[in-house]
This record gives C-alpha cells, structure tokens and sequence, in this order.
C-alpha cells in the first residue's frame, strides 16, 4: 500500500492537469435516482467536481495523499474526501445512487461494487482494454487491462443500459490513442428481482 501511495502521489504531483470529465459522467448521470455519488480511486477530482457542480453529494475515494489535499483544495462542499486504500476499504449494501470507477482495474470489488448500488442505482464503469494494436498506449501489466467483452461479462447481474469498446485519444490531448471499455448498467429495484429470483 505504501509503495502504490508513493508512485500516485509522485504521479499528481507530476501531472497538474485535472482534465475534462468522463463522458460516462456527462452523459449518464441524471440517470441516478438520487445524488449519493461514490467515485471510486478519484484521483485528483475531474469527475468528482462535474458531480457536485451537477448538484450530487460525491464521496470521492483515493489512496493517494496529493490527490487528497488536491480535492480538499477545490473547497466544494458537495465533494467529501475520503483517503483509503480500496484493498481494504469498506463498500455498504445498497448504498449509492451511482457508482463511478474511471481507468481503476481490481476485479475482486465487482461483487462489492454491485452490492453497495442501490436498488435502481447506475453503475458507470470505464477502463483500459486489451488489444494487440501497436499505436494503442496501454499499461505493460495485463492484470490492468480488460480483455474483451470482459467488463459486460462482470456485470450482466446488472440491466446493462450501454456499453462500447472502443479506440480513442486520451482527454489530455497527448495524440495518444487508448483502448477502452464503457459500461453503464442499473441495479434492478427490488420488485424486479424479486421477479427473477421466482
């Protein structure tokens, strides 16, 4: 845990640069059914602050401590900081109205990921792809990288309302192209699975 905080630290510290929202963020949210936001591995507050600007109440979560002081520093009253490690970090049953994870990979918090939606909640999901296209700049460990359809896979628990893979310029502006998986998907109410487990 220590050595991850170190290279996210040295990481924002490097890179000023927030960055525009995702376009998950944009385009899905005022699907919610409420404004409880939790966004997952936060970073230094580019979704996190398009949220609460939008009126939701965010629990932005991030273990780096520059990433911390970066969000605390935006002074935005709907955004509450909260520095953890999400190995060990707690996700409550039927929690939040809406769940934001954007290019953060660990595949054992899908189960808790889809526990701590609430009935009805939408879970907006976004992160590297595998692929063998050498112009695509991806991280070198695989364990980071969704493989194909592997995303949709995880979640079809979920009513998946959309999802792409696809190849795009990184929102930094660099030319980079990356690979990437989008899901968007709503936690069924309680009556709907009530249906399905009849």
């Amino acid at each position: 845990m220590k050595q991850d905080r170190t290279r996210w630290n040295r990481k924002y510290d490097e890179d000023r640069e927030m960055g525009p929202p995702s376009s998950l963020a944009t385009k899905f949210c005022h699907t919610a059914p409420g404004r409880l936001v939790l966004d997952l591995a936060a970073g230094t507050g580019r979704n996190a602050l398009y949220l609460a600007r939008q009126g939701f109440q965010v629990v932005a979560v991030d273990l780096a401590d520059e990433a911390m002081r970066r969000l605390q520093a935006l002074h935005e009253p709907n955004i509450f900081p909260v520095q953890a490690d999400l190995d060990t970090f707690a996700l409550r049953e039927n929690r939040f109205d809406c769940i934001l994870c954007c290019f953060f990979l660990d595949r054992r918090l899908f189960p808790s990921i889809r526990e701590s939606l609430k009935p009805g909640g939408i879970l907006l999901f976004e992160s590297a792809r595998e692929t063998d296209q050498p112009q695509v700049n991806q991280p070198r460990n695989r364990n980071y990288l969704l493989r194909t359809n592997e995303l949709l896979q995880a979640f079809l628990g979920l009513r998946i309302l959309y999802y792409e893979e696809a190849l795009e310029k990184d929102h930094h502006g660099r030319g980079e192209i990356r690979s990437l998986a989008r899901l968007v998907a709503q936690k069924g109410w309680r009556g709907d699975e009530a249906l399905i487990k009849e």
